[in-house]
C-alpha cells in the first residue's frame, strides 16, 4: 500500500472514532455556576404602572412574573387591616383623614382612581389564595404602638399560607416583628433599618437582628459594597428599597448582588436583571 494511502486510512479511522466520542455539554457545565436571581418584589403592585395596592396593580405584578406582592398595612379605627401605605388617604383617594380614625365602611365610600377601592388584607388573601407569594409590611399608629400583629397572624392562617411558605413579613418596627415571631416562629421576616439605623449597624445589631430574621432591608442610596460583605457574612439577606431613584439605582444594586429589590415597575426590574452577563 502507498504512504498516501495508508495516510488516508488512518485519517479516516481517527474521524471515525472522534465522531463517536460525546461533545462536551457546555450548558451543562455552566449550570453547575450559580445563577444570581434576586428576589423581584413588587412595591405596592406595579404601583408605577397602575393604582397602588389595587388588584390592578397586583395583577400586573403577577403577569410581569414579581417573586413577590409588597403590601403596606393600615389599621383602621374599627380594626380592619387594609392595604395602604399612607398614614391618611389624602392623596390616592378623594377624601381626607387618617386611615386609624375612620372605620372600613367610611373607606368604602372613598374612590381610587380608575374605579378602584381600598381593599382590606383578607380580601387580597381571598382573592389570591396560595398562587402568589405576599411580602407584608407591618406598621405602628400615630403613636408608635403595635396592635395588629396577631389579626395578621390569624388571616395568613385562614389560607395557610405561613405553613404553605408564601410570606415573608417586614417593618420598621422590632417590637411588631418579634410580637409576631413569638405567635408564630416559622415566619420568615425582613427587619427595615432607617439610614441613621444602617450607620449605627455593628456587630451585636447583626447577631441580634439574625435571632428573628432572615435578612434588612435598606435604602439603595445607603448600600456599597462593604455593606454587602458585612450583611453576607452574618448569612442575612439584603433586599433593597428606593426614593423614587429605582432606575437610577437599580444596575448598581444588581452590580453589587443583593438579594432582593423592591420594584415599581416589576417588567422593567426584571429587564434588567434578564441583561445581566
Amino acid at each position: 500500500m502507498k504512504k498516501s494511502s495508508i495516510f488516508c486510512f488512518y485519517l479516516f479511522i481517527l474521524c471515525f472514532l472522534c465522531s463517536c466520542v460525546p461533545a462536551v455539554n457546555q450548558e451543562s457545565e455552566n449550570n453547575d455556576v450559580p445563577t444570581y436571581k434576586p428576589l423581584i418584589i413588587a412595591h405596592r403592585g406595579a404601583s408605577e404602572i397602575e393604582p397602588e395596592h389595587t388588584f390592578l396593580s397586583y395583577e400586573d405584578a403577577e403577569k410581569d412574573g414579581a417573586d413577590y406582592i409588597e403590601i403596606d398595612l393600615r389599621q383602621t379605627e374599627d380594626g380592619e387591616l387594609v392595604a395602604i401605605h399612607d398614614e391618611d388617604v389624602d392623596r390616592i383617594t378623594d377624601g381626607t383623614g387618617r386611615v386609624e380614625n375612620l372605620t372600613l365602611d367610611e373607606l368604602r365610600q372613598l374612590h381610587v382612581k380608575k374605579k378602584q377601592k381600598i381593599l382590606t388584607l383578607q380580601e387580597i388573601v381571598d382573592h389570591y389564595g396560595d398562587s402568589i407569594h405576599y411580602y407584608i409590611e407591618t406598621r405602628t399608629d400615630s403613636e408608635g404602638n403595635i396592635g395588629m400583629e396577631e389579626q395578621l397572624v390569624s388571616i395568613l392562617n385562614s389560607k395557610d399560607l405561613i405553613k404553605k411558605k408564601k410570606v415573608i413579613i417586614e417593618s420598621f418596627s422590632e417590637e411588631s416583628m418579634i410580637t409576631i415571631h413569638e405567635i408564630n416562629k416559622d415566619i420568615p421576616f425582613v427587619r427595615l433599618l432607617r439610614k441613621a439605623e444602617v450607620q449605627e449597624l455593628d456587630d451585636d445589631t447583626m447577631q441580634h437582628t439574625k435571632n428573628y430574621a432572615i435578612g434588612v432591608g435598606i435604602y439603595a442610596g445607603s448600600v456599597d459594597a462593604d455593606l454587602v460583605r458585612k450583611i453576607h457574612d452574618y448569612n442575612l439577606q439584603l433586599h433593597v428599597y428606593y426614593y423614587d431613584d429605582e432606575k437610577n439605582l437599580t444596575d448598581k444594586m444588581l452590580d453589587l448582588r443583593v438579594d432582593g429589590i423592591f420594584t415599581n415597575n416589576p417588567d422593567y426590574a426584571i429587564s434588567e436583571v434578564g441583561s445581566l452577563k
